[in-house]
């Protein structure tokens, strides 16, 4: 037998978006309920308790030119703004980040060098209809081979010939020699802001006590239910029962394709699976950055992190917990990071005291060449639904960080209510950065 619950506005997924949602309806009044799958909120976005440290599921920073979003977040939580400290470790060298052809040119023996400054100088002038030809014609062969194209198949398992030139666009921040002091953007962001304590995941948690009675967890989504192409319902099951929930709107943080699929189309849309390996170290710090990237092929790291260089406030001193990422294919994650840490001096295997792993499924949309055609075909498909709502990463199928999620679900709201929003009066972004 089905019951049924009385909340009009449905909300699909308790991570940053979906909470986003949730709060700036609810302060506008709305009736909202958020159905998450898991006995947890945050999704991507939040943080756990290990040894002591607040650990990021992956590590996450806030930048943003978006003012009022801005504002908001900094508003729900104290936070520090950080000068970035990050590197990328190739050829058995610690490199600036961004990558800085001219460091690479000058650090790197002539063997190396030579045919970087060869393909720099002798560019090709390609149809950019791939990542693999828009980095050519940026950067020429000798940067592609020795760093974009290792480092983009390893995080996306395909060739960057197989990626879409809107992906390059996104990252290939960069031209030329010249071009890469130019560092103020999504890419190229000199400073952050991160959470004073309870790691990244204090951001959802500050916005899941905000409507923490309008969320139902452990509600696993099954369907959903429309007429005349309006959503009117969604099914879900709690402990082994079904739930129908009638709605007038709907908002889905559900990746695409489930949704796509829920409402009777197939999307060709994929998302890069991660590994996460997280290692408590026997010493007061591993290094002084925030992360490092690393670009050779044959290791299957992407990105290693350390906690306590976001926030050092009440940490044990004498440890620490350092993270790496992992989307390349491997059956022991664990053991192949041991061996990556351990060959470039960063971690000795007697100093790991215990180690974590989390697997996510749904980690980086996938943008292969049929992208852009995809996505407007998706557009078009929930389009027909005039009260369904995609927000936040997955359910967008762009690459986008917490605050753009945020500034995503803000620009939602404006839209339902018709007006810029207008709740209760908030402190600019500079006006705290001020205070703090």
């Amino acid at each position: 037998m089905e019951h049924e619950v009385a909340d009009r506005v449905i909300i699909i997924g308790a991570g940053i978006a979906g909470l986003a949602t949730a709060h700036l309806l609810t302060e506008r009044g709305a009736e909202v309920a958020v159905l998450e799958a898991s006995d947890r909120v945050g999704g991507l976005s939040r943080s756990f308790e290990w040894h002591g440290f607040s650990c990021d599921i992956a590590p996450h920073r806030l930048y943003t030119d978006d003012e009022e979003a801005l504002g908001q977040l900094l508003d729900l939580v104290p936070m520090e703004r950080h000068e970035r400290r990050s590197r990328i470790l190739i050829a058995d060298r610690m490199m600036r980040d961004p990558i800085n052809p001219l460091e690479l040119v000058l650090r790197l023996p002539p063997s190396k060098s030579a045919p970087l400054i060869w393909g720099f100088l002798f560019r090709p002038r390609l149809q950019e209809d791939s990542f693999e030809s828009l980095a050519l014609n940026r950067y020429g062969r000798g940067l592609y081979d020795f760093f974009f194209e290792p480092y983009t198949h390893k995080m996306f398992g395909v060739s960057p010939a197989e990626i879409s030139v809107s992906w390059g666009r996104q990252k290939l921040r960069s031209s030329g020699l010249r071009e890469v002091l130019r560092r103020d953007s999504k890419t190229f962001f000199r400073r952050f802001y991160y959470p004073r304590r309870g790691g990244y995941g204090a951001i959802c948690d500050a916005l899941h006590r905000r409507v923490e009675n309008r969320v139902r967890l452990g509600h696993r989504v099954t369907g959903v239910e429309t007429e005349d192409q309006r959503v009117v319902a969604v099914h879900c099951t709690q402990d082994g029962t079904e739930l129908r929930v009638p709605c007038d709107r709907l908002v889905s943080t559900l990746p695409a394709t489930l949704m796509a699929r829920m409402l009777g189309y197939e999307l060709p849309l994929r998302f890069q699976s991660i590994h996460l390996v997280y290692l408590l170290v026997d010493r007061p710090r591993v290094m002084p950055w925030h992360w490092v990237y690393f670009g050779d092929r044959e290791v299957v790291i992407n990105r290693f992190a350390e906690f306590k260089n976001f926030s050092p406030h009440g940490v044990p001193e004498d440890r620490t917990v350092v993270v790496a990422e992992v989307t390349a294919p491997t059956e022991d994650p664990l053991a192949e990071v041991l061996d990556a840490v351990e060959r470039y001096g960063l971690v000795s295997r007697d100093e790991v005291l215990d180690t974590h792993l989390i697997h996510e499924r749904f980690a980086y949309p996938v943008y292969d060449l049929q992208y852009d055609q995809t996505l407007r075909r998706a557009d078009e498909l929930f389009g027909r639904h005039p009260n369904l709502h995609q927000v936040g990463r997955n359910a967008e199928f762009r690459h986008i960080e917490v605050d753009e999620s945020y500034a995503s679900a803000l620009a939602l709201v404006r839209r339902l209510d018709g007006r810029r929003a207008d709740g209760p009066a908030r402190r600019s972004a500079s006006e705290i950065a001020e205070r703090r």
